[in-house]
């Protein structure tokens, strides 16, 4: 790799980041990588007060695909499906999980860290599940057609 295109992928890999700044994203939740002309990103794109709408999202590929350098985006995150076809974008948000953080720490959405509190009976468990299976048997049965 000659020294310029390391000095430019550092440089993108900045302007990356500054864009995650400017919209108030979690650093620590978020990874970020420019290699060739693509940027590609994984992991939570979260922020600490409150979820992204659709349009924050459309604003934040947006600064990023203003980027001189780069032609194309990929990703790969826990909580936001993101399509680019045609020109267009597809954005989803991905069934939200329950973070566990240290005490003292904020929250935000997309941890899958599951916190059990009081521990169960395997047997009670598959009991239980068994007994809601058959509760849901039985309303399907009684629903009208």
């Amino acid at each position: 790799m000659a020294q310029n295109d390391s000095v430019s992928r550092y440089e993108v890999n900045q302007k990356v980041r500054m864009v995650f700044a400017r919209h108030d994203a979690d650093l620590s939740m978020i990874d970020y990588s420019f290699m060739g002309s693509t940027v590609y990103l994984y992991g939570d794109l979260v922020r600490p007060d409150r979820d992204y709408s659709v349009k924050e999202i459309e604003a934040i590929v947006r600064d990023i695909s203003a980027i001189p350098q780069v032609r194309d985006i990929q990703f790969d995150l826990n909580n936001w499906i993101v399509l680019s076809a045609e020109g267009s974008l597809q954005i989803n948000k991905t069934r939200k999980t329950t973070l566990a953080r240290a005490a003292g720490q904020p929250t935000a959405s997309g941890d899958a860290t599951v916190v059990i509190d009081n521990p169960e009976n395997l047997r009670d468990v598959l009991d239980d599940i068994e007994l809601n299976l058959k509760k849901d048997d039985k309303a399907r049965e009684s629903e009208p057609e």
